[in-house]
This record gives structure tokens, sequence and C-alpha cells, in this order.
């Protein structure tokens, strides 16, 4: 079984974003036009059991569309302006963390009391870690993390890599996470026999605070067997500077209900069929479940450099948040795609997954190649819709608006 992973780990406060090396107004153009332009490698595996390790430190600016491992994107740190900074110290966010991403969904739980608050903390030489607020909907479950000391030199999810860019080449600042892992009733999340998990850390506008994102993967798109209703969640994190791990139990439940759309639409192009399975619909979170099969060896070049959106009727692209892609065989030739989204502005009378091809900076790049995509003057990924491959599925409204009504 190999894995395909999409990343989102940029996050907004309002209308002003973070980025490494570009001012704020481009990163609001960008928005998830980010994600699909940076990849980092994580864990392969197939069938036969052959497996690698992966690494937790994302990099910024490659782009590769090989579907032939588990990939991430996104960004492992950023930096805010010094004028946000500076204001930011004034502004009272323990217990408010959620309300600093760019993400529908985690502003709907903390506004809607679905974000559970604990005042669960950890001190170790003079720096405290707080984990404020927690939110589970059954498909994700996302942690704020607060840091608080003195004499730092650098946010909490601040490196640079060196040499080569590997992670044992990374270099942190003092008080920045290096590491972290996540425990379900006791279970590693990563570990030598399984891949179940995706976890990912996202910035916020707040250079102490994160986000940390755990969400299941499986094979056939319900993952409560993997990821159950209620647990005990342990959280370790390891900081730069500081020997003995920071160390949370905490009880996790699910507080939102879930609605699920079955379909079963099929869609062919080049060798390429795409079923779309499932739709699943809670308050903070859109996941799409599909197949997309190739009938040899040649589609898989022009399978694996498909990028999707999901989009209202009103042509609303929803925030893409990650995405898993599981090979059933070792020839890759059948792949179950588990996709998030960030939940519905509104509640629309249809919704569209629309498959499309970036295009490459370089126009000699061919399909699965890595290389830089290219982007327009808006700074967003040029992309080239498959009409022939788009699904557009009715919305169950009735049912849709009575789940967001319960919150909104």
């Amino acid at each position: 079984m190999k894995k395909r992973d999409l990343e989102k780990t940029l996050r907004d406060i309002g209308k002003e974003r973070l980025t490494e090396v570009r001012e704020v107004p481009d990163i609001i153009r960008r928005r998830q036009d980010e994600v699909y332009a940076s990849l980092a490698d994580l864990p392969m595996q197939t069938r036969s059991g052959r497996k690698s390790r992966f690494s937790r430190t994302f990099k910024v600016g490659v782009a590769a569309a090989a579907a032939i491992a588990v990939l991430t994107i996104g960004l492992g740190s950023a930096m805010v302006s010094p004028a946000l900074a500076e204001s930011l110290k004034n502004v009272p966010i323990l217990g408010g963390i959620f309300k600093l991403a760019g993400d529908l969904g985690l502003q709907t739980a903390e506004e809607h009391g679905l974000a559970e608050e604990t005042d669960a903390s950890v001190t170790h030489d003079g720096i405290t870690l707080r984990i404020p607020q927690v939110v589970y909907d059954g498909i994700r479950l996302t942690l704020a993390v607060k840091r608080e000391g003195e004499g730092f030199t650098g946010g909490i999810l601040d490196h640079k890599f060196v040499g080569e860019g590997r992670e044992r080449d990374a270099i942190y600042p003092r008080g920045a996470v290096r590491d972290w892992e996540m425990l379900i009733d006791g279970q590693p999340t990563y570990n030598s026999k399984s891949y179940k998990f995706s976890s990912k850390g996202s910035p916020t506008a707040d250079p102490n605070a994160a986000l940390y994102e755990l969400s299941a993967i499986s094979e056939t798109g319900d993952s409560s067997q993997i990821l159950p209703d209620r647990f005990v969640l342990t959280a370790k994190f390891w900081l730069e500077g500081v020997e003995e791990p920071f160390v949370f139990e905490l009880p996790v439940r699910k507080n939102t209900d879930r609605l699920v759309e079955t379909f079963g639409e099929t869609r062919e192009w080049n060798g390429i069929t795409l079923t779309l399975q499932q739709i699943q619909y809670t308050p903070i979170t859109t996941k799409v479940v599909f197949d997309i099969n190739v009938d040899d060896k040649a589609s898989r070049p022009l399978r694996n450099n498909l990028l999707f959106d999901l989009c209202d009727d009103q042509g609303r692209n929803l925030e893409l948040l990650g995405g898993v892609g599981i090979f059933y065989d070792n020839g890759q030739m059948h792949m179950r795609n588990e996709m998030l989204f960030d939940r519905l502005e509104e509640v629309p009378d249809t919704i569209t997954l629309k498959p499309f091809q970036p295009e490459y900076a370089d126009p000699s790049t061919k399909p699965g190649e890595s290389g830089q995509y290219k982007v327009d003057s808006n700074g967003e990924v040029v992309r080239n819709y498959v009409k022939e491959l788009e699904i557009t599925v009715p919305v169950n409204r009735a049912g849709l608006e009575k789940l967001y009504g319960n919150q909104n």
C-alpha cells in the first residue's frame, strides 16, 4: 500500500497571510494554491510490506506530481510582519487560537462552542507549553498549542535548512518544536507496522501559537475504526534546547454530527476512470472520497499529475486542507483518494469535483516529473481543468441545513 498526501499548513488572520519569503498581501492571493506548490517526503509502503521512514519537516517551493509515495504539501514555518507581530503582543488570544486560523471550519468551531477548552500546560526549563483548545469532528482532530517564556529568537515552528536540506540538516531556534508525536489510547499513530494517520503542524498569525492536526487514513473512507468517537490523546512535543519532552494526556470526544452522501458517479478520460464514492460533511470539514484508476501503465503519469478543486454552485472553491491517496495494488493501477476541504460558506444546490492539471514553469517538464508550477499574474497556479472528469452532484440541502443549523 502506498499513499499520497497533500497537506495545507498555511493559516491566516482575517486577510493577513503568513509566508517565509513573501509579503503578506501576496499570500492572500495564493490561498490554497500554496498547498499545491510545495511538497515533502513521507512514508512509502506497498502490500508487500516494504516501508521507509519519513520526515516531519516540510520543504518549501518544490512541486512534484508523481504519486509513488505519500506527499505532504505545506510550510513548516512562517514569519509575520513586524507590525503584525508587535500588535499581537497586546492581543489576549489564549483560548482563542482558532480565531487566528484561515480555516472557516475552525472559526465555526470556536464561535459556536464546538472547541473544547482545556487548562492543560507543561513547563520545562522556563518554557511553558499550553493546549488551550481541542476540536474533533470525527474526521480531523486539531490542537491549539501556545508557547510562553522569555528569550525566544524565532517562532514556535521556525527552522531553516542547511546542507542538502534534509531533516537532519535543519536548524531550530531555542523553543521551536523540532518533533512531535500523537498516540490514540496509547497506540502510536506512526509506527513500523502501519501508516494510518496523516499529521501536520501549521503556523498561525501569532509566532508563539501553532495548530497541530491529525486525520485518519482508511481504504474504505470510513475512519471511525481508526479514529473513534472517544479516546485518550497523548501528545508529545520536543522543543529545541529542552531535553525533556512536553507530554499531555487529554480526553477527546467527537462533538459534531456528520452527513454522509453516497454516489458512484463515474467519468472517463484518456484511460483514466474517476468514480466519486462519497462526500462527508460536518460543520467543520468536508471530506471527499473517490477512486481514480487507470487502464494501463502509460496512463499513470497523466493520472498522477491530476489535482482537484471542490466548488459550490456559485463557483467558489473550498479551501484545500489535505488529502491522501492509497494504492490498492503494487502496480499502482487502482487508487482510493480521500481529500479534506474546509466547510461550505453556504448550503448550495450542487457541489462539483473539478480535476485539473497544473502547468509547469518549465514547459519541457513531463507529467509525473518534479518541477515548479507555473503561476499567473495573481500568483495562482495555472490550472487546466479536465472537463471530461468533472462530477457535479446534488447536495442534500435539508440535511446539510439541519447539520449546519445545529451549530450556526
